[in-house]
């Protein structure tokens, strides 16, 4: 019985790599790209933050920027991490507060409905879940 080498395409071999990866979970998936831009926060439920943004970009960096009173010169919270986008429009979100630098990672639950991002999380105090809803194409 004689074996004989294959060889593959360029074309197949890029492929056979995107799906490998698509499947491994990378943050720089194909679904990042249906995702990834900047979005405004609509509206929030509970005792969420006043104003602020979502960026999600096509190579899994996420950032969320958020003032909790609409007062001028009030603190912004910025906090950066990383997503994946999951079947089902799941957006599995890493952020850590801080800028970044805090050594805690936050994840909320977040789902992408109609174009939107909408992000869930406990109250501190007890109180109904929060619930941020991020749009994309709205004034900041």
């Amino acid at each position: 019985m004689s074996f004989k080498a294959r060889t593959f395409s360029p074309l197949a071999l890029v492929t056979v790599l995107m799906l490998a990866t698509a499947c491994h979970g990378e943050s720089t998936g194909p679904g990042n790209a249906l995702v990834a831009g900047t979005y405004a926060l609509a509206s929030v439920s509970g005792r969420g933050p006043a104003s602020g943004s979502l960026t999600l970009t096509t190579t899994g960096q996420a950032e969320r920027r958020v003032r909790f009173t609409q007062v001028a010169g009030s603190p912004e919270y910025v906090a950066r991490g990383t997503y994946t986008v999951r079947p089902g429009g799941v957006i599995e979100l890493q952020l850590r507060e801080d800028d970044g630098r805090s050594q805690y990672v936050w994840r909320p639950a977040a789902v992408l409905v109609g174009g939107a991002v909408e992000l869930r999380y406990p109250d501190p105090a007890d109180g109904p879940d929060i619930v941020e809803r991020y749009e994309r194409g709205l004034s900041l």
